[in-house]
C-alpha cells in the first residue's frame, strides 16, 4: 500500500499548485506523508473513485465556489441532488455543497471533508446541516471565511494534521486485538471506527452505537469503557460495562432491573435489591436495544440522565449515581427518533458511533484487502478456539481463499450468507473448527467450510419456510409486545371514535382495564 491520499477538488488548478508549493516549502512532513491528487469537478472525482477501489483516502479538500469553472456542463445541478425546492440557491457559488452531497450519497461516507473559500452563501449552510453531520459520516470542517493571504495555506496545513484519516499501524492493531478483542484489519471504515472510539471514549457524555445485528456493538461499548477513566481491572464493577438487554426483558422487570426495589415494594420483594444504576456507580452501563425501551421507562431514565438520580421501586427518596451510558440499537437514527419520546431522544443522542456491517466495511475495498482481513479474522477466531481447546489447529490456504470469495461476493450483493455480519463469519469458522477436531486433523480444509455453510443453508431454508405461515412483524413492524399492544389500542380507539366502552368491547377487555392501559401507554 502506498501513501494515504489527499484529494483536492477545485475549479482553479492554480489554487491546487499554490497549496502543493506551500507544503513542499513549509510543511515538508505533510507533503512527504501524503500523496496529493487534483480534480477540477465532481465528474472527474467520481470517475477516479470507480477505478481505484482500495486506495486509502485520508481527506478531501474541496472548494465551495465554482465561478471559475469554464465548462458549465461540468456543474452539478440542484435538481440532481434533490434540492429543486431551493429557489434562491446559487448552484455555481455553492457548487461545493452539491459535490459534498454526491460524495456522501455515491462515493464515500467516511472520508473527512475540508471546505475552503466559502465567500458567499453562509445562510444556506443550514439546509445542509443534516447532510454535513450524520451518524457514520466522516468529519466535515471549514476554513474560516476571514482567513486569506498568508494565513490561508498554514490554516489548511493545520486542518490536514487534525482531520486526515490515517491507517491503523500494526502495533495499534495488535493492541486492539489483545485488549478489546477487535480485529481492525485494513479497511478505511474500521480505521474510522477506531478514531471515533478513541475520540469519544474520553468524554463522559452518553453515546449511542448504531449498526445492524451482529456487527460487534458490544465490543465497541467495551472498548469505550476500557479507554475511559472509569475502567479499573481491579474493581469488579469497573472491569466491563454492566449490560442490560432491553429487548430480552419482560416489560414488568425493566424498571426493577435498572433501578432496583425496596423490601416489600411488591409481592415477592422479600429484601432490598439494587439495580444496574447503583451496581454500576462510577462505571459504565451498556443499554442494548435502546429502541425497544417503553415510554414510561424513558421518562424515568430521562431523569437519571439529566440529574444523575434514581429512585428504587417502593422508595420515597432518590439516590445519586455517577454512571456513563452507552446505548445500542440496530434501528436507524430516523427509526429511533420516531420510536422514542422527543425529550428522551434529544437527551440520549449526544454522541453517535456507526459500527459498520461486513458489507459496509468492505464496499469500497478491493479483493486484496478483503483477502488480507479474512485471513486475520479467521486466525483470530481460530487462535481463541486453540487456547480454549489446547490445540494447534490452522486453516488451509484453499479454505481461506474460499472464505475470501464468499465475503467478496457478499459485499457485491452476489450472496446473502453473512447477513448476520461478523457473528455469521465467526460461527462459520468455529463450526468448521469443530468439524476438523471431530475428524482428528490439524487443519481446517475446504470440506469443513463447505459442510458448515451447507448446514447453515439447510437451517435457513427451514426457518424461511416456517416464516411463510404468518408474519406478524410485517403487520405491526415489530415483535415487541408492548408496542403491538399500543398499536392495537390506538386502532380500537380510532375505530370507536374515542368511545372507551366501545373500544374495550372490540378488545375484549373491561373499560377500566383499557383506561389503565391507555395511561400506561401515554394515550
Amino acid at each position: 500500500m502506498g501513501k494515504p491520499l489527499i484529494l483536492v477538488v477545485d475549479d482553479l488548478e492554480e489554487a491546487y499548485f499554490g497549496l502543493i508549493n506551500f507544503l513542499k516549502e513549509k510543511e515538508e512532513k505533510i507533503y512527504q506523508n501524503f500523496e496529493f491528487l487534483y480534480f477540477r469537478d465532481y465528474f472527474q472525482l467520481k470517475e477516479w473513485y470507480l477505478k481505484n477501489r482500495g486506495e486509502f483516502i485520508s481527506l478531501i479538500i474541496q472548494d465551495v465556489d465554482y465561478s471559475h469553472l469554464k465548462e458549465k456542463n461540468r456543474l452539478l445541478r440542484k435538481e440532481e441532488c434533490g434540492l429543486a425546492h431551493s429557489q434562491f440557491f446559487d448552484e455555481v457559488a455553492l457548487q461545493g455543497f452539491l459535490i459534498y452531497l454526491k460524495i456522501r450519497e455515491e462515493l464515500d461516507r467516511i472520508v473527512p471533508v475540508l471546505f475552503v473559500s466559502l465567500r458567499v452563501g453562509l445562510d444556506y449552510t443550514k439546509e445542509f446541516t443534516e447532510f454535513l453531520v450524520y451518524p457514520g459520516y466522516g468529519k466535515c470542517s471549514f476554513v474560516p471565511t476571514e482567513v486569506a493571504g498568508r494565513e490561508f495555506y498554514p490554516t489548511i496545513a493545520r486542518s490536514i494534521e487534525n482531520m486526515a484519516l490515517l491507517p491503523v499501524d500494526r502495533e495499534k492493531k495488535e493492541t486492539w486485538k489483545k485488549y478489546h478483542k477487535m480485529v481492525i484489519g485494513s479497511s478505511r471504515s474500521m480505521a474510522h471506527l477506531v478514531r471515533e472510539i478513541e475520540r469519544i471514549a474520553i468524554s463522559d457524555a452518553t453515546c449511542v452505537l448504531l449498526g445492524l445485528s451482529g456487527v460487534g456493538k458490544e465490543l465497541v461499548a467495551n472498548a469505550l469503557h476500557r479507554l475511559s477513566y472509569r475502567y479499573d481491572p481491579e474493581v469488579a464493577n469497573k472491569k466491563t460495562p454492566l449490560t442490560v438487554n432491553i429487548h430480552a426483558l419482560d416489560f414488568n422487570l425493566i424498571e426493577d432491573e435498572l433501578f432496583g426495589h425496596e423490601k416489600g415494594a411488591f409481592t415477592g420483594a422479600t429484601s432490598r435489591r439494587e439495580g444496574i444504576f447503583e451496581a454500576a456507580n462510577n462505571s459504565t452501563i451498556f443499554l442494548d436495544e435502546i429502541g425497544e425501551l417503553p415510554n414510561e421507562i424513558q421518562i424515568k431514565l430521562l431523569r437519571a440522565l439529566e440529574y444523575k438520580k434514581i429512585k428504587r421501586i417502593g422508595s420515597s427518596y432518590e439516590i445519586e449515581v455517577d454512571v456513563r451510558i452507552v446505548a445500542a440499537t440496530n434501528r436507524t437514527i430516523e427509526e429511533l427518533r420516531e420510536r422514542l419520546r422527543p425529550d428522551f431522544y434529544f437527551r440520549l443522542i449526544q454522541h453517535c458511533i456507526f459500527v459498520p456491517s461486513l458489507k459496509e466495511r468492505y464496499q469500497n475495498e478491493n479483493v486484496e484487502i478483503i483477502e488480507k482481513d479474512v485471513k486475520e479474522l479467521s486466525e483470530f477466531f481460530i487462535n481463541e478456539m486453540n487456547q480454549k481447546e489446547n490445540r494447534d489447529i490452522i486453516i488451509s490456504p484453499v479454505a481461506l481463499k474460499f472464505l475470501t470469495k464468499l465475503v467478496y461476493e457478499f459485499v457485491n450483493n452476489q450472496n446473502n450468507i453473512f447477513e448476520s455480519n461478523i457473528r455469521t463469519f465467526r460461527n462459520i469458522v468455529e463450526r468448521a473448527y469443530e468439524r476438523a477436531v471431530s475428524d482428528g486433523v490439524a487443519e481446517i480444509d475446504l470440506g469443513h467450510i463447505i459442510s458448515t455453510i451447507g448446514m447453515m443453508r439447510f437451517l435457513q431454508t427451514k426457518k424461511e419456510e416456517k416464516k411463510e405461515e404468518i408474519e406478524i412483524e410485517k403487520i405491526f413492524h415489530t415483535l415487541n409486545l408492548w408496542e403491538i399492544e399500543k398499536q392495537v389500542i390506538k386502532e380500537a380507539l380510532r375505530k370507536s371514535k374515542g368511545n372507551i366502552s366501545q373500544a374495550a368491547r372490540l378488545l375484549g377487555i373491561h373499560r377500566d382495564t383499557l383506561r389503565r392501559k391507555m395511561q400506561e401507554h401515554g394515550l
